[in-house]
């Protein structure tokens, strides 16, 4: 008896190409399940907290009017979507808003603004660490990124300077 047989089948009973094609698609099946089971391969490997944590956000906003910094309270709850959210205002310093004028010879000098003030704010919520996107009173959180401090009375653009996970 042949191995392959003149028609090309293997044992004379299943055709060679067919095997072949059969034995790709098992590899192919078998490569995408390693790749969306395996955590090493995988972002969705990240192991979650156990528990949620309080995430506390600072925001920084400048050059704001004193109206602003005074209409500010700690405990505050941020508002979004016209409900107000678990986010919480736990920290609030004012100081006179860092300005750059220019001298009677023309050239730029740092000094105080006589009026505005920069408002840094820290914002707490209770939130899970290991979502990928942080949300803090309904807006995304990162470093860097624009932020809008918005409470019942006070809406004022900032920046977040930093992002800091601490157990209750």
């Amino acid at each position: 008896m042949k191995f392959i047989d003149d028609k090309g089948k293997l044992f004379g009973k299943v055709n060679i190409v067919d095997i072949i094609v059969v034995l790709i698609i098992a590899a192919i099946v078998a490569a995408v399940a390693v790749r969306f089971t395996s955590d090493k391969l995988n972002a969705n490997g990240f192991t979650p907290a156990s528990e949620n944590q309080y995430c506390y956000v600072t925001a920084y906003s400048s050059l704001q009017v004193p109206e602003v910094a005074e209409s500010l309270k700690v405990g505050d709850h941020i508002v979004a979507g016209g409900k107000y959210t678990d986010a919480e205002i736990v920290d609030i310093k004012v100081e006179p808003a860092a300005y750059v004028g220019v001298n009677t010879e023309g050239k730029a000098v740092y000094s105080e603004h006589p009026l505005w003030k920069d408002v840094t704010v820290v914002i707490k919520e209770k939130i899970d660490p290991s979502n990928i996107t942080i949300k803090v009173g309904g807006q995304e959180a990162r470093v860097g990124y624009s932020y809008i401090v918005k409470t019942q009375t006070v809406e004022a653009n900032a920046k977040i300077r930093g992002i800091e996970f601490k157990p209750e």
